[in-house]
């Protein structure tokens, strides 16, 4: 054991070390003379014990070890000698000098409970020291779990204990854990709690069951237990015990009853439920399950039942017999599935009962002479047809049978006398017209229960007697036919139908012989009814030839009925439309509102009916395509216009065709000239409308100055102007000529010297519309002679091309001066604003696009200017546009076309001409055509390369080619090249003289889009020309050629009407050429004809117009005159004629800006002023003339371009006032004597003032651009 002189070295080692008074050899020498004290001085001890509470604080006062010493013993000073491990050092504070012992923190007694140490004097006397730590009720008894489960079976013994974990404290004595009780969940106090106190001082704890538990009356508990200590006050902990009780199995299956009964028939299938018994078990699980099951050793030991086990359902095993076993007897036993079951008997009773199991018979004798079922309509009521006798192998009352009729509509009836023997008899009248044949049903029946039945049936046959003559289908026929059809022709056929049957049924016809009714001209067929053709006919000399037709019956006697045949004769088409006139000359004033009707054309036809019905369309002219301008009444002739006409935006005259088409497709043509009347709808307008020109002071009276001009489309005297100076705009100086808008010098200007002259100009036309703007000429009076700027050129020659972009330069003209301040403006020559030149450069740039094909060429007055007064001198520029290849061919008037060729056209013949256009100029415009289609058709047909001419070079033949698709090419010889493609559909007319022939080779029809599927509209017809080998004519069967166009329509076989398959859009295609065929006869003898159909889809407004942009951005520039046009919008409309002609609107009126309705074209109202208003935003409207109108809305963003208008003027004082500054006289040079301030309201180039000064004897300093300027 180690023992270390704490004290000694606490107290009086540690503060030698602290003051330094000791150093290491002395140290060593006092614990060597301490030892030797210990070791040598004679041992007398003392002994001490103390006690402490546990849980005390830190610095609380245990004891004073001097209590210890012996009597008559003090010391001043203590060594403590401690153990490792006892705690001492840690837990207590020793005063070494006193002897006063402290806790040095708080004392835990479940951690130590006692501490043991020796304290030495400096005499050698021991005090044996021991300090006990008294216990305290500081914890509670605790559950190892909170939460518990017990299961203990049912039946178990009262007094039976559970052993349940016990709660732990970790206090002593009577602190510890006392006691435990259940606080809740003791149903019928079922349980108590028994404890026993071990060796470790735990009281362990026992469940012990207090009373009989049974699952069936309660399976679960919830006990909530408590531990209390002996603590004051106490402290407790509680725990939950769920608590199952087990299922034994103590309770056998009950049955719901304890006897079952059945009654069943002995006919009862095998596999038949019968009954179901039931039973209950309270037990659980499988001491709960029942099964079912039949005790053979006691019942059924033959097995004629069976019982599902799980169900209790008995079912019948095998067949019963009644006559064997009326009553079963069933044992059946209940168990439960326990491994010792229990078990429950029922008693089930079973009654079977009899059925009748034998039927009758019968036996049917028919009564007819060969003894089949069959009996004449002529049979009167009473008459027997058969006899029937039944019997019945049963007994008693199943022996006794009721025989009973069903069918036959109550024409036959059943009798009898003995109720064994009975006889079928007619009851009512028979007709086997109305029927010939009875389905009759005989039923035997006995007296069972069910009872049972014998049946039998059969057809009865009604033999007919000729009691009825033929009927015709109607008794009046009408037949519509040519009157060139061949002898032989198919007319019609009438059919005649005879009730009866075999001779009595069969027909036979005959025309009845009548002179006076044709009859002659007729003839036919006994056996079919087909009346054809006899001899020619004879449309004059009657229309309407009536005949009678007989047909007879072969029986006897022979019954016969008649029928009449109204023939119409049809005139044939050999008369084409004829018009009053060829030609026809209209006048109309320009501006004619559209819809005013200008002209009717007649045509007259010969012809009747249809074929004199004649149509009227509008074709091309002689030099011109068909125009859209004008429309034709189909039916009237009537032409009106379709749009307003202008005479000065468009041609003054139109000529034009039209064709009257008659039903038959005959047509003739009549030409129409409409010329244009002018009327006085435009007002002069000057261009341009500002002069500058430069006069000398030099200049002598008479000398022409300059001439204004003005321009008026209209012609004649409203196209014819005079000039004249408006009120305040005239000079003294200068004369106008009223005819030729030149101004000349009337008298000398040689005081006017440094000055401008302005005159102001108007124009009227013969009609008396005067210009909204006049002319405003500046003429600039010059010392001296005049010295304008003098141009390097007198004539430039520039050339640009059409798809340049805004802006690029096109050339540039230079101008020299002795003044070098020069500025060039365009004076005349471009009222479009297609350009525009720098002032100060002089490069000329484009301003608007370029457009060759609607401007080639321009020549521009170029203006330079120089000098103040300013002298002016001029150039021509000549422009040209050059052209691109931005056109591709057009073909005239479609893209496509069809035509029929009879197949003995004549090689080498012009079978079309192709038209085409191109807008490009030059080699752009020079087109050449090709055929590109497959190789047959090149080796058939040709194409002039330059006229379009497509030639027949070979042979045609119906049989082999019906039809040929010519895809045809146009170039033009630009680079890249551009084309089109044109499809020529040519169909084959077969020769053949022995074939179908159609009353028109060709048959036109116009219908609307979208006209609905199925609807019929237009009949075609055809006509026989050959027999058959019985001497009539086979039907016609007509079809359509599966190619081309075919798969929107469809024809009726058998009557030619032909009806809409497809949805017809005329956007997508207007034109559709459809070859009909008719066909007679079948395999190698049939022949067919054709013809073709034309169908034209007339449009229909379904459309909406659509705009190029729906936004469009414009620039105009300020100052223009009124009426000045600056840009289009442009729309289009997939529609037709009116459908598709749009006008145009602004969505609100507007002051400013106007929109042509026809064209679009966007000009100022009113002049503009930019310095008021920059830009402007303005709804359009762009609407069809459909029925009800569609319309589109879009959007112009106006921007107003700047013009030089204004002049720059100074903010000190009004225009044209002295500004005054003072300055003393002897002032250096260089001194500041004020600031100028000066605005102008033009922007950019146009707003930059400029400074400068007349004298010599001051100057302008400062950058110019500035607008204050400084005076030195």
């Amino acid at each position: 054991m180690k023992t270390a002189a704490k004290g000694f070295g606490k107290s009086i080692m540690d503060p030698l070390h602290r003051e330094g008074w000791w150093n290491r050899r002395i140290l060593l020498m006092v614990c060597v003379v301490l030892e030797l004290v210990t070791i040598h001085s004679p041992m007398v001890r003392g002994t001490l014990e103390l006690q402490l509470d546990e849980e005390q604080p830190a610095g609380t006062i245990v004891g004073d070890i001097s209590v210890g010493l012996p009597p008559g013993i003090t010391a001043s000073l203590y060594f403590i000698s401690d153990h490792e491990g006892t705690g001492v050092g840690s837990d207590l504070d020793i005063d070494e000098s006193t002897g006063i012992i402290k806790t040095a923190k708080v004392l835990d007694r479940e951690l130590r409970d006692r501490y043991n140490f020796i304290a030495v004097t400096m005499t050698g006397v021991t005090v044996e020291v021991t300090i006990n730590v008294n216990d305290i009720n500081d914890h509670a008894p605790t559950f190892q779990r909170k939460r518990a489960m017990f299961k203990i079976p049912e039946q178990t013994a009262i007094g039976t204990g559970f052993p349940l974990e016990p709660a732990v404290d970790a206090d002593k004595g009577p602190l510890t854990t006392q006691g435990y009780l259940i606080k809740d969940g003791n149903v019928g106090q079922a349980f108590t709690l028994e404890t026993r106190r071990g060796s470790n001082e735990v009281l362990y704890l026992d469940l012990v069951v207090n009373a009989i538990l049974d699952r069936e009356k309660r399976s679960t508990y919830t006990l909530s237990l408590e531990a209390f200590d002996g603590g004051s006050p106490k402290r407790t902990d509680q725990m939950i015990l769920d608590i199952t009780v087990q299922d034994i199995n103590d309770n056998a299956p009950i049955f719901n009853q304890s006897r079952y009964h059945a009654i069943i028939s002995e006919n009862l299938q095998p596999g038949s439920n019968i009954l179901q018994v039931f039973a209950t078990d309270v037990d659980e699980g499988d001491n709960g399950m029942v099964l079912y099951e039949i005790n053979r050793r006691q019942s059924d030991p033959d097995r004629y039942f069976v019982i599902d086990s799980r169900t209790g359902i008995i079912t019948l095993n095998k067949p019963l017999d009644f006559e064997m076993r009326r009553v079963h007897e069933l044992v059946v036993q209940a168990q439960d599935n326990a491994t010792q079951p229990e078990v429950t008997n029922a008693f089930v009773t079973i009654h079977v009962r009899d059925y009748n199991d034998n039927q009758p018979t019968m036996t049917i004798i028919f009564l007819s002479e060969d003894g089949s079922p069959r009996i004449s309509e002529g049979a009167q009521p009473g008459q027997y047809v058969a006899r029937i006798s039944v019997t019945d192998p049963d007994y008693g009352e199943y022996a006794n049978v009721n025989v009973s009729l069903e069918g036959g509509d109550g024409k036959f009836a059943l009798t009898t006398k003995d109720s064994i023997i009975y006889l079928i008899c007619v009851d009512k009248i028979l007709d086997r017209e109305e029927r010939d044949s009875y389905e009759l049903r005989v039923m035997a029946t006995d007296s069972g229960t069910p009872p049972l039945r014998a049946e039998s049936s059969f057809i009865i046959q009604v033999i007919d007697i000729n009691d009825n003559p033929p009927l015709f289908d109607q008794p009046v026929y009408r037949q519509v036919i040519p009157e060139v059809v061949f002898p032989g022709s198919f007319v019609l056929q009438v059919t005649a139908r005879d009730k009866d049957q075999g001779p009595n049924g069969d027909i036979d016809y005959c025309i009845l012989q009548d002179h006076g009714s044709y009859s002659n001209w007729f003839s036919i067929d006994s056996i079919t009814g087909i009346i054809t053709t006899l001899s020619q006919l004879d449309y004059e000399k009657n229309p309407n030839p009536s005949i009678t037709v007989v047909a007879t019956d072969g029986g006897k006697p022979r019954l016969s009925s008649t029928a009449v045949v109204n023939v119409v004769l049809q005139d044939i088409n050999d008369n084409e439309p004829v018009f009053e006139r060829n030609f026809y000359n209209v006048s109309i004033k320009e501006n004619t509102a559209p819809g005013t009707c200008i002209l009717e054309v007649t045509a007259t036809d010969a012809d009747g009916g249809s074929f004199g019905s004649i149509t009227y369309s509008l074709g091309s002219g002689i030099t011109s395509v068909v125009p859209s301008q004008f429309t034709i009444g189909k039916e009237t002739g009537q032409i009106c216009t379709s749009t307003a006409l202008d005479r000065d935006q468009g041609p003054a005259s139109f000529d034009f065709t039209v064709t009257a088409v008659d039903g038959g497709g005959l047509s003739s043509v009549a030409y129409v000239k409409v010329d244009l009347a002018d009327i006085n709808d435009n007002r002069p307008a000057f261009y341009p409308v500002s002069y500058a020109v430069s006069l000398s002071t030099q200049s002598a009276p008479g000398t022409s100055v300059v001439r204004v001009t003005a321009y008026d489309p209209d012609s004649g005297e409203n196209g014819r102007i005079t000039y004249k100076t408006v009120p305040g705009g005239a000079s003294p100086y200068f004369t106008l000529n009223k005819d030729t808008g030149v101004i000349s010098l009337s008298r000398s200007v040689y005081g006017k010297a440094n000055s401008v002259i302005p005159v102001v100009i108007s124009a009227q036309d013969g009609g008396g519309l005067v210009a909204l703007v006049s002319a405003r000429v500046n003429i600039s009076v010059v010392a001296g002679l005049v010295a304008p700027p003098v141009f390097e050129q007198t004539q430039y020659y520039f050339t640009v091309s059409e798809d340049v972009l805004r802006g690029t330069v096109v050339g540039i003209v230079q101008a020299s001066s002795t003044s070098r301040d020069i500025s060039y403006t365009v004076s005349s020559g471009d009222p479009g604003g297609y350009f525009t030149v720098d002032p100060d450069t002089g490069a000329i740039r484009t301003s608007l696009s370029l457009d060759h094909e609607a401007q080639s060429a321009l020549e521009l007055e170029v203006q330079a200017r120089s000098g103040n007064p300013p002298a002016f001198g001029q150039t021509l520029v000549h422009i040209t546009i050059a052209d691109i290849n931005d056109n591709p061919p057009v073909f005239l008037p479609s893209s496509s076309e069809s035509l029929l060729l009879p197949e003995h056209t004549e090689m080498g013949t012009v079978v079309y001409r192709v038209q085409a256009e191109d807008g490009d100029s030059g080699v752009n415009g020079q087109l050449t055509f090709d055929l590109s289609s497959p190789s047959g058709s090149q080796r058939t047909f040709s194409i002039e390369r330059s006229s379009g001419e497509i030639r027949l070079v070979g042979s045609l033949n119906y049989e082999s080619a019906p039809r040929y698709d010519l895809q045809v090419i146009a170039k033009d010889g630009g680079v890249p090249q551009l084309s089109a493609t044109f499809v020529l559909v040519v169909h084959i007319q077969a020769e053949n003289d022995q074939g179908p022939v159609f009353d028109t080779l060709t048959y036109r029809v116009a219908i609307k889009e979208g006209t609905l599927i199925n609807t019929r509209f237009l009949q075609v017809r055809a006509l026989n020309r050959e027999t058959s080998g019985s001497g009539y004519f086979s039907p016609l069967a007509y079809h359509l050629r599966p190619d081309g166009d075919a798969a929107g329509f469809g024809i009726a076989a058998d009557s030619g009407w032909l009806f809409v398959k497809n949805s017809l859009d005329r956007e997508v295609k207007d034109m559709y050429l459809l070859t009909v065929l008719a066909s007679q006869g079948h395999g190698h003898l049939k022949k067919t004809g054709s013809a073709t159909v034309r169908i034209s889809v007339t449009d229909e407004n379904d459309n909406f117009p659509r705009l190029t942009q729906e936004r469009v951005f414009m620039a105009v520039r300020e100052n223009l005159a009124a009426g000045t046009g600056f840009g289009h919008v442009t729309a289009s409309d997939r529609d037709s004629g009116p459908n598709g002609r749009l006008s145009y609107r602004f969505l609100h009126p507007d002051r400013h800006f106007q929109i042509n309705s026809h064209t679009g074209e966007i000009s100022t109202r009113t002049t503009l002023d930019r310095e008021q208003q920059s830009s402007y935003q303005l709804g359009m409207v762009v609407q069809d003339g459909g029925s009800p109108p569609r319309s589109a809305t879009g959007t112009a963003f106006i921007t107003v371009l700047d013009d030089n208008d204004n002049d720059p003027a100074f903010t000190h004082s009004q225009s044209g006032k002295i500004i005054i500054i003072q300055v003393t006289e002897g002032q250096s040079s260089g001194v500041l004597l004020g600031t100028l301030q000066s605005k102008d309201p033009d922007e950019g180039e146009n707003g930059t003032v400029f400074y400068s000064l007349s004298g010599r004897r001051f100057i302008c300093s400062g950058k110019i651009e500035l607008p204050c300027k400084q005076l030195h």
